[in-house]
């Protein structure tokens, strides 16, 4: 039988599409910035309903925070808002699947920040799995690139390449900082100490981020607003995958987390070739078995 860290992760994983969907078709319409923040301000209410509707149910207390809680929660809030940030902006770039395929090795890199900093070393077999699979959706981001205005090299070594390593490198901390938070904290249980740490983590975001657009771009602030009913989705599903994505941390390390996660690529490209009916190349076939392979691979280790 699967543990529960993995339907958590997997609900975490969907609950994500459906968060980036909004993010992407509202882009053109409030900018950048304002895509990056309707997924922190939007899900305050959401992730606060939950907190305080299971503290009802259980009767449990909130827990209390300490200075190192905080410590890591802004520190880990500022990483997941730089990611959000540079993110958004690859989706400006013409080409930008180069830096899209760099940004998904954010499960490598989550996988040695948590080494170096809580101590958490995986086994050889997930270690491995989780090499395999950042290959894997390397490939699939490459797969349909066109390589003939610049080359595979100029492309792999273009800024487009180095936004998305460093929103690899961005998440990564962000997921490890996050973890660090929940275990800091006392009382409560697992699920309410998930809940409460991604619920104080998208206040500090939306404070935040909202003070720098307020100085910066306060026309694409007021839009996130104005338009509300476009946008509040978005804040629905990011406040499911938080708590799903903190829930799933506090109860197993976080790379094999993040490669389990990783089934959001399956479940979209499933989704291209049963109902839109595209076509896939022999590498996108192998990439994705290799994929299905490195989740698998997890699971058993």
């Amino acid at each position: 039988m699967l543990e529960t860290w993995v339907f958590v992760t997997i609900i975490a994983a969907v609950a994500q599409t459906f968060r980036s969907a909004i993010q992407k078709r509202m882009k053109p319409v409030i900018g950048d910035s304002g895509a990056s923040y309707i997924r922190f301000s939007y899900a305050v209410p959401f992730a606060w309903i939950w907190v305080m509707g299971y503290k009802s149910f259980t009767g449990l207390s909130l827990p209390v925070p300490n200075a190192g809680f905080w410590f890591w929660v802004v520190l880990a809030s500022l990483m997941q808002v730089l990611f959000t940030v540079l993110l958004i902006r690859l989706f400006s770039h013409r080409s930008f699947a180069a830096g899209t395929a760099f940004s998904k090795t954010e499960v490598l890199q989550a996988a040695i920040y948590e080494a170096v900093l809580l101590g958490v070393v995986v086994s050889v077999l997930t270690g491995t799995a989780i090499i395999l699979g950042a290959v894997a959706v390397v490939m699939l981001s490459l797969a349909k690139a066109d390589f003939r205005e610049k080359g595979l090299v100029a492309t792999l070594f273009s800024s487009q390449t180095l936004i998305g390593l460093a929103c690899g490198s961005f998440l990564g901390l962000s997921t490890v900082f996050f973890k660090a938070a929940v275990l800091e904290l006392d009382g409560g249980d697992w699920l309410l100490n998930a809940g409460y740490t991604g619920a104080m983590a998208v206040v500090v975001q939306t404070i935040g981020m909202g003070l720098w657009m307020l100085t910066t771009s306060r026309q694409e602030l007021v839009a996130s607003f104005t338009h509300w009913k476009q946008s509040f989705g978005a804040g629905f599903f990011g406040a499911v995958a938080t708590a799903a994505w903190f829930t799933a941390f506090t109860l197993h390390a976080v790379a094999p987390v993040r490669a389990v996660g990783q089934v959001e690529l399956l479940i979209t490209i499933g989704v291209s070739i049963l109902y839109f009916k595209e076509n896939v190349s022999r590498i996108e076939l192998l990439a994705i078995l290799m994929l299905a392979v490195s989740i698998i691979m997890v699971l058993l280790g």
